[in-house]
């Protein structure tokens, strides 16, 4: 039963390393593996990277611009105002960036390292501080991601990827798993 919970673990694990697909300005969470392309310069051959993307959020607007202003014409008897011609606008359809594109790399947890135990000591890790409240299953399950997400606030990480510092921090893993990455 032990051996197909971790298989299980490891199926929804690799649902967590996958990419979710941005829309809306909606952040994008991806564990990178080692040999990613794209890994920062600090990256040691065994070391893995959270890797969070937001996409820039774009607004269009529509403006009239004056082309040409309205001619008025006032009766200098009776002080009443007479509009001659109309103004005329040309109507322009614009996009402007509301919120820029954004990106961040950080020292995360590897996918090897999600064993049961590890989820277990996560959870009861984040029900001690008051971030879970469900049962350790030792599931990376949705609420565990979400009380991640919550509780990496703090470092400025919306993700429910575990960051290197939240699992030392916990103490989950020593600093020596992680002597690859340069400071």
């Amino acid at each position: 039963m032990a051996r197909y919970r971790h298989i299980l673990s490891m199926t929804a694990l690799a649902l967590l390393t996958g990419a979710t697909i941005a829309q809306g300005g909606q952040i994008v969470s991806k564990l990178t593996h080692p040999d990613h392309a794209m890994l920062p310069e600090n990256a040691g051959p065994t070391d893995c990277f959270g890797h969070e993307f937001t996409p820039a959020v774009i607004e269009t607007v529509t403006e009239k611009i004056p082309l040409k202003p309205a001619r008025l014409a006032v009766d200098l008897e009776t002080g009443e105002t007479t509009v001659i011609r109309k103004a005329t606008f040309k109507t322009m359809t614009m996009q402007r960036i509301v919120t820029p594109r954004s990106e961040q790399w950080f020292p995360a947890v590897c996918p090897h390292k999600y064993t049961e135990n590890f989820v277990q000591s996560l959870q009861r890790a984040l029900k001690a501080r008051g971030f879970y409240s469900g049962a350790l299953s030792g599931w990376m399950d949705e609420e565990t991601k979400i009380a991640v997400k919550l509780y990496q606030r703090k470092l400025d990480l919306d993700s429910p990827i575990v960051a290197k510092a939240t699992a030392e921090e916990f103490g989950l893993v020593s600093h020596s798993d992680f002597d690859g990455i340069k400071h």
